[in-house]
């Protein structure tokens, strides 16, 4: 990243945490909006209940090549490697992210993704509290970044973890304005395939204030950043009844009855932060939310394999390639070492997705 802000963490790929004192205030705002989150919950409700309680399994369709995906990043020293083990992995859908504040680089990405002729991209475009700030600039950005790669994919994924403070929404209005920016550049390209909601982790109130409300935008998928790590186990529940499969049956109810998304499910980011590997994990590093080597890529397998097996989700990505603290590949040390997540993903690829086992120890429920 060639303009890397001063608030921007190199080894976890995300902003710093933000101090409580940093944090936007509550103000008349934030109030406002969270109404809206609570008036559209209980409106949605009764038909959001029962849609989740009738929702039946589709035999899903997807081949493997079109169901797994995987983010990849440019790195000067580690690019022509980077295609070697994508073209190793056998995997076709590939995500990339071009921060808003780096279109003066936007070269530096594009010869990137020139490298995979052969391969699906989504550009995921980041925003920052500057975009929510500047809303014409963002829009200008957003412009940029689809003007230099509308060649090679017609797809963009519109914001990322909105509902954290540190990536500069202070709440879902702002989102919405950012959305709103990117919609109206439908006009001038023609063929905008857009994601969005962008909400990450299981907080399914957000997401519904994100897919059913009166804003000016729409949605041509569900873009969801649904970790589960903080249950371990894609079989750990949270409030008891929701495990890996229960929260994909919510997200696709809410989906289907969105009025501002069409009715298809894509989970843009997932992965498990890895033990020991501060500061290359995002999270706090405790053994409560990493895992081991190991038991990473049984997750990984056992993530891809119940989502398909449902038939409610398009695609799934990992997040990412390369990267210590939560990728398939390490490169500490200056040299590339493939984790056993690497190889579980080969698998799911291959073909390992029509089994998914019981769980063998049932993990403890979780609030």
């Amino acid at each position: 990243m060639k303009n890397q802000p001063d608030w921007w963490d190199p080894y976890s790929c995300q902003p710093y945490t933000m101090s409580s004192a940093d944090k936007p205030r509550s103000g008349l705002s934030n109030l406002l909006e969270y109404s809206k989150v609570a008036t559209g919950a209980l409106l949605g409700l009764p038909a959001i209940a029962a849609r989740y309680l009738f929702l039946e399994k589709q035999k899903s369709s997807a081949p493997a090549s079109e169901f797994v995906g995987l983010s990849v990043m440019p790195d000067e020293q580690y690019n022509d490697l980077i295609v070697e083990l994508v073209e190793e992995l056998a995997v076709g859908q590939l995500l990339i992210r071009i921060p808003s504040w780096d279109t003066d680089d936007l070269d530096r990405y594009l010869r990137f993704m020139q490298r995979f002729p052969n391969h699906e991209f989504v550009v995921n475009i980041l925003q920052s509290r500057e975009s929510v700030a500047n809303l014409d600039e963002w829009q200008n950005q957003i412009r940029e970044i689809i003007s230099a790669t509308r060649e090679i994919t017609k797809t963009y994924w519109i914001g990322n973890a909105i509902n954290r403070t540190k990536w500069g929404c202070a709440h879902t209005g702002d989102y919405h304005h950012l959305q709103e920016k990117a919609e109206e550049l439908r006009s001038d390209f023609v063929g905008l395939h857009i994601l969005g909601s962008s909400v990450i982790d299981f907080e399914p109130l957000l997401s519904w204030r994100t897919l059913w409300n009166w804003r000016r935008y729409r949605l041509d998928g569900n873009a969801a950043l649904l970790y589960v790590n903080r249950r371990h186990s894609p079989y750990g529940t949270q409030y008891g009844i929701f495990d890996l499969e229960n929260k994909l049956r919510l997200s696709k109810a809410m989906t289907s009855l969105s009025n501002r998304c069409d009715d298809k499910l894509w989970i843009t980011e997932t992965n498990w932060p890895l033990l020991n590997t501060k500061p290359y994990t995002p999270n706090s590093g405790h053994p409560s939310r990493t895992v081991d080597e190991p038991t990473q890529a049984e997750y990984l397998k056992l993530y891809y394999q119940i989502a398909w097996q449902t038939g409610w989700v398009e695609r799934v990505y990992w997040w990412q390639l390369i990267n210590p603290g939560y990728g398939l590949v390490d490169h500490r040390d200056g040299k590339l070492r493939k984790m056993p997540s690497f190889y579980a993903m080969k698998d799911i690829i291959a073909g390992e997705l029509s089994e998914v086992p019981a769980p063998a120890v049932q993990t403890p429920t979780a609030s």
